[in-house]
């Protein structure tokens, strides 16, 4: 499976695609592996661009194949079923946004921790923003995919509540306005964040970016009221 979850080459726009979209010709071009996850890495973009398209209860797994160029055979021999394969895909995604926003955050390490936090909060709306298939496939489709999906969420929540907790350490050490808030109440402030980018989501017709830059004014006051709360 390609895995961009870290490091220079992540792409600036979230991507499940392989590096090599068109396999060369002969035997030796490339080995089995490599095959196996240019196959993988298209079925898992196309699973999002399906759920996107479709919704997840209409997409099946011949359409995935048919929009990712690959045979029956080679889908089964990576994923279970759909529902895997959408399993896999938000994994993927979720970790090439958390790493986008890590990226931005330390691109002002230096810089006060409510400018941290903003530039967090950016790269969270501008990773969206800029792949409409995965806002409405991970913040929308997601939802009717089953117990499984809703479980997988819960767990990409906590992550992006384990990484603003830390930020919380990291401030409370230089403001003592700041505080370190209890689980629950990051959870909160990351769950905030994700309903409000999933109604303007929603609300955007099909194939166009949402717009999500109005949200960082409101989602960053709500990240500093926890963080600051009495």
């Amino acid at each position: 499976m390609n895995n961009r979850g870290s490091g220079e080459d992540l792409p600036a726009t979230l991507t499940l695609m392989p590096n090599r979209l068109d396999l060369p010709r002969g035997r030796a071009a490339l080995s089995g592996s490599e095959v196996a996850a240019s196959q993988q890495g298209r079925i898992l973009q196309a699973v999002t661009e399906e759920v996107a398209a479709r919704g997840y209860t209409a997409t099946s797994v011949q359409h995935v194949i048919g929009r990712a160029r690959v045979s029956r055979s080679a889908f089964y021999a990576s994923f279970t079923d759909k529902q895997d394969a959408f399993a896999q895909a938000h994994l993927q995604a979720s970790r090439q946004l958390l790493e986008l926003i890590h990226n931005r955050v330390a691109e002002v390490a230096d810089a006060a921790w409510r400018e941290r936090l903003r530039a967090g909060v950016q790269a969270y709306l501008d990773g969206f923003e800029n792949a409409p298939a995965y806002a409405v496939s991970f913040m929308v489709g997601l939802r009717a995919a089953g117990p499984l999906l809703l479980d997988q969420r819960d767990h990409v929540l906590e992550r992006h509540a384990r990484n603003l907790a830390r930020l919380a350490e990291n401030a409370a050490a230089e403001d003592p306005a700041v505080h370190c808030p209890s689980n629950l109440e990051l959870i909160g402030a990351i769950g905030a964040a994700d309903e409000l980018a999933t109604r303007v989501i929603r609300a955007t017709p099909p194939g166009q970016p949402p717009e999500l830059g109005p949200l960082l004014a409101p989602i960053v006051t709500i990240h500093e009221a926890v963080l600051t709360a009495p």
